[in-house]
């Protein structure tokens, strides 16, 4: 009895998740963030102070990426695309853990000088990309 229980909560939390997954990659593949009249959200930093934050592009990169658009993807937020693996490997195993009740670790994740690295990385392109100057322009979207 207790392992229908537990079997039928994986199942519900599976289908919910592709459920939920599903219609997020179905709305980014066919709705382009640059065209007028879609409803994605703004960036409030571009939005309120005109500047680019390090994540500024990443819904158009997506949607770049769903359709196998590489070179496209990565004009509009190379960061995101070149730590896109790394992103998807932490969103899979935080999904595995949700499902399976898990607290599976990716030990990397836990170094502090990694996770130092990486905000130093993330700032550095935020800053870069908003200069305005060649070769530093090619990084805004």
């Amino acid at each position: 009895m207790e392992t229908t229980k537990i079997n039928r909560n994986i199942i519900i939390k599976l289908c919910s998740i592709l459920l939920l997954g599903g219609a997020f990659i179905y709305y980014f593949y066919q709705n382009n963030p640059s065209d007028n009249g879609t409803s994605f959200l703004r960036c409030p930093s571009n939005l309120l102070f005109k500047i680019n934050c390090p994540g500024c592009g990443t819904q158009r990169a997506i949607h770049h990426l769903l359709h196998l658009e590489i070179a496209e993807a990565f004009r509009f937020n190379a960061l995101f695309v070149l730590f896109s693996p790394l992103i998807l490997v932490v969103f899979l195993l935080l999904i595995y853990n949700f499902i399976f009740n898990k607290s599976v670790k990716i030990p990397l994740l836990s170094n502090k000088y990694f996770l130092i690295t990486l905000l130093v990385i993330i700032v550095l392109f935020g800053v870069l990309r908003n200069i305005p100057v060649e070769p530093f322009t090619i990084l805004s979207p």
